[in-house]
């Protein structure tokens, strides 16, 4: 017990080694690119009003998010929950490392719904296959405008490859789950942790996935989905054209794309220097100043968290959970 205490620890501070090295890295190259000077002037261009419109569309593609995950959820709560619910993840990756938010909002929801953890995780799995398809799409509807992007083309394609692969992969896995459960019992059943583990954890995990199954929640899911990247493309759009009036709107594609993929990359806590740099070396190559785009990716990841954080906080509150208890089992989890 007390060694696999130890290799959760050694674990669980190399998460966090990787994630400030990743975050270190991309605010050394910032550091070196951008003039604190301009990002003053760049700051003070953007209105207050402007500011407060923006944070509106945020909240709204939020509920437009939530409404997809409620759907992947198979409505088994409220949209209200569902907003506090998706918010707890992102409060839980705004301090955690590595998105471990993410596993945290399975847990919490699944323990609400009764529908366990593994199942709730599933949902989170295809409404972030959705976002890297769609993010992916949106990148390369823009590379044509970006020749000096050209070689992100085949990182993009491959992206698209891979997710559309995994949902038909998970799609026929899940329809096909009492099969495939019966397949593998009678090959691996004779291993006692495989029968009594690690077949009922797949289980659950694929019965998450039926919602692939049924056509009107996979449409409703998928559609609300790309409401809020629409939502979003606006708000950015709102944020870019205050910092550059002139600028085209295929660079607030490229650089919503950009910043989503660059926010997956593991990184500190909250993607804190990998979404800034992402979005600053997105907008630089299509040829705005690196101002212009950190001061961008400021606006956006401070409004998220704050907006995060304090939905998530409630959220939390709601459930009566400790965080510190919170934190704990998700580290028991790793």
């Amino acid at each position: 017990m007390a060694e696999v205490t130890a290799t959760k620890t050694r674990s669980w501070l190399w998460q966090w080694l990787i994630g400030i090295g990743m975050t270190g890295l991309a605010i050394f190259i910032l550091s070196r690119v951008v003039q604190w000077e301009e990002i003053k002037i760049a700051i003070s261009s953007v209105r207050l009003e402007r500011l407060l419109l923006v944070a509106g569309v945020y909240l709204v593609s939020m509920v437009a998010r939530a409404w997809g995950w409620q759907n992947l959820l198979q409505r088994r709560v409220s949209l209200g929950r569902a907003v506090l619910g998706m918010n707890e993840g992102y409060f839980l990756n705004n301090i955690l490392p590595f998105r471990l938010g993410e596993l945290g909002r399975a847990f919490l929801m699944g323990r609400r719904t009764g529908a366990g953890t593994l199942n709730t995780l599933s949902t989170v799995v295809v409404e972030r296959a959705y976002d890297l398809a769609i993010a992916a799409g949106i990148l390369l509807s823009t590379l044509p405008f970006v020749l000096k992007m050209s070689w992100a083309r085949s990182i993009a394609v491959i992206v698209l490859i891979v997710i559309i692969s995994g949902l038909v992969v998970l799609y026929f896995a899940a329809r096909n789950r009492e099969q495939l459960i019966s397949w593998l019992e009678s090959r691996l059943g004779r291993f006692g942790v495989v029968r009594r583990m690690a077949l009922p954890a797949l289980n659950s995990l694929l019965e998450g996935f039926s919602v692939l199954n049924r056509f009107q929640l996979f449409a409703l899911s998928l559609g609300a989905l790309l409401l809020s990247w629409g939502l979003a493309m606006l708000r950015d759009y709102l944020v870019i054209s205050a910092l550059e009036p002139e600028a085209p709107f295929w660079w607030t594609m490229l650089a919503i794309s950009a910043s989503n993929l660059g926010g997956a990359v593991p990184s500190m806590m909250a993607s804190l220097g990998t979404f800034e740099g992402a979005a600053t070396g997105a907008l630089v190559l299509a040829g705005a100043r690196p101002e212009v785009g950190l001061v961008y990716a400021i606006i956006i990841h401070v409004i998220h968290l704050l907006s995060s954080s304090v939905l998530g906080a409630i959220g939390i509150f709601q459930e009566g959970e400790s965080l510190s208890k919170l934190i704990a089992n998700l580290r028991s989890m790793r």
